[in-house]
């Protein structure tokens, strides 16, 4: 009898307390409820922002990227903190180590590939490398460690501060990246939402068969419409326009036209959305019976991160696409008459340099050049690449795209240009200052600005709006002003 009831006590010992089971099992299924609840709220949000819920929200406050960015570097530390002596002196380490040689090996593909060839801020490595951080360090502390005998997990806070700075990193680094260049002022322009009317719609208003409501808008409207590469055969992404209130008026075959190009890496969308083109163009018609000119913007690049710098090349004619199919495209889809002393071209960054190369280039087709933070030249970052991959080593026709020699070798009547860049692009400064001085010896009417922000779109859409109205005289106005061969000074 002694000998049972030592072998109860023994195993009631063993075993574990039965409230300890239930328990272990209550926190097991608020658990699970507690991620079925968020993956029902990640859904929800998801749908909402693909309804159209968050359009207007907007990106480019910079006391929201900064909350952002405060708050994801305190989840980082907050999940990091632990004074298990081999985390802090082995493990966290490596981790740091191993996040800042991807970070600087992303750079160095990026400007090695040409991807990006801008100067990156010094916070860019310390917030992209926050988020790398971030989901790298998640599973570490989310995993089961030992300390001592028993097995554990790591307190509840700090797995769930491992578990948010994911998402909070992420989103202040992309908000500090947006803030920089300006590419999406929101939610809306992130997930593609332009509001555009698509090719059957379009097409339905340029014939007359439909109308906004009936009767002609008292806006204009983007429209999905793309020019076919029909002679070039150019691989290109769709484009899109701007049809003033005008057009669907009786003017409509004598509007002027702008050509806008973004630069490498953006989309057709950009000139639109984050250069504010939409709005600027809105507001000049509002003032002047709804006339203003239909913006046409389209892809010169291929793709995101392509550069094909307007020449045609063995990445595609871009040049031919520029100058042939594009033009046939607004005479013939879009019903204007072509007149060189009222179309131009608005480019911004390698736009820019595209956009001064064409005019020059092509004179009988466009006259005016808006050349925003542009290069000297068609460059490709190296002087060799640009050679090679732009012009297959032909020095003749590098030469035939090079802005300074061309004003200096021909004559331009009735043309001219724009030069304009942030206040901290101090080389787009330089290259304005260099390219104005060269148009002025060449005798043609010329304009240089300096207004404020970078290299960014931020900069792109207030020079915008301050070149629109005086370039519109130009574009209808026979005669010039100023004088030819004296830039103008805004």
């Amino acid at each position: 009898m002694i000998d049972e009831a030592a072998e109860r006590t023994r195993d009631l010992a063993a075993s574990p307390p039965r409230g300890r089971h239930r328990h272990g099992r209550g926190r097991t299924v608020a658990m699970a409820v507690a991620w079925v609840a968020a993956g029902c709220a990640v859904a929800g949000i998801a749908l909402a922002a693909r309804a159209g819920a968050f359009d207007h929200v907007p990106l480019l406050d910079h006391a929201v990227g900064a909350g952002a960015e405060a708050a994801g570097g305190g989840l980082l530390l907050a999940a990091w903190w632990s004074r298990d002596r081999r985390w802090i002196t082995r493990t966290l380490p490596a981790l740091l180590l191993s996040i800042a040689g991807v970070v600087g090996l992303a750079a160095l593909v990026l400007w090695a590939t040409g991807t990006v060839n801008d100067a990156y801020p010094p916070s860019f490595a310390l917030w992209v490398g926050a988020g790398f951080a971030a989901v790298a360090g998640c599973p570490l502390v989310l995993r089961r460690r030992r300390c001592g005998p028993a097995p554990h997990r790591a307190p509840a806070w700090r797995r769930a501060a491992a578990v948010v700075a994911v998402p909070v990193t992420a989103a202040g680094a992309f908000m500090l990246i947006d803030q920089q260049y300006g590419i999406w002022p929101q939610i809306g322009d992130v997930l593609g939402h332009s509001g555009a009317l698509d090719a059957q719609q379009a097409h339905n208003l340029i014939d007359g068969t439909a109308t906004p409501g009936g009767h002609p808008p008292a806006q204009g409207v983007i429209a999905d419409l793309d020019a076919p590469a029909t002679r070039s055969h150019f691989q290109h992404r769709s484009g899109v326009v701007f049809l003033p209130p005008a057009y669907f008026g009786p003017d409509r075959a004598t509007l002027p036209v702008l050509v806008m190009l973004v630069g490498s890496p953006g989309t057709p969308i950009n000139w639109l959305k984050s250069g504010h083109g939409q709005s600027t163009d809105d507001a000049y018609a509002a003032e002047h019976h709804g006339r203003a000119p239909v913006l046409v913007v389209v892809d010169q690049n291929g793709s995101a991160t392509g550069d094909t710098e307007c020449v045609d090349s063995p990445a595609g004619n871009a040049e031919t696409y520029m100058t042939v199919d594009v033009p046939a495209f607004i005479t013939g889809t879009l019903q204007i008459q072509h007149s060189s002393s009222s179309w131009g071209i608005a480019g911004f960054s390698e736009g820019g340099t595209c956009a001064l190369d064409l005019v020059l280039g092509h004179p009988d087709i466009y006259q005016h050049a808006i050349d925003f933070g542009g290069d000297a030249r068609p460059n490709l970052g190296n002087p060799q690449q640009t050679l090679q991959h732009l012009f297959g080593g032909n020095v003749a026709a590098q030469q035939a795209h090079d802005p300074a020699r061309l004003m200096s070798t021909r004559h331009y009547p009735g043309v001219t240009l724009w030069f304009g860049a942030g206040a901290d692009d101090t080389r787009g400064i330089a290259v304005g200052e260099q390219l104005s001085a060269a148009a002025t010896h060449a005798g043609i009417v010329n304009h240089r600005f300096v207004d404020t922000g970078g290299h960014n779109w931020q900069f792109a859409s207030t020079g915008f709006a301050r070149v629109l109205p005086q370039l519109c005289d130009e574009m209808v106005v026979s005669r010039l002003s100023p004088a030819p061969g004296r830039p103008g000074r805004l």
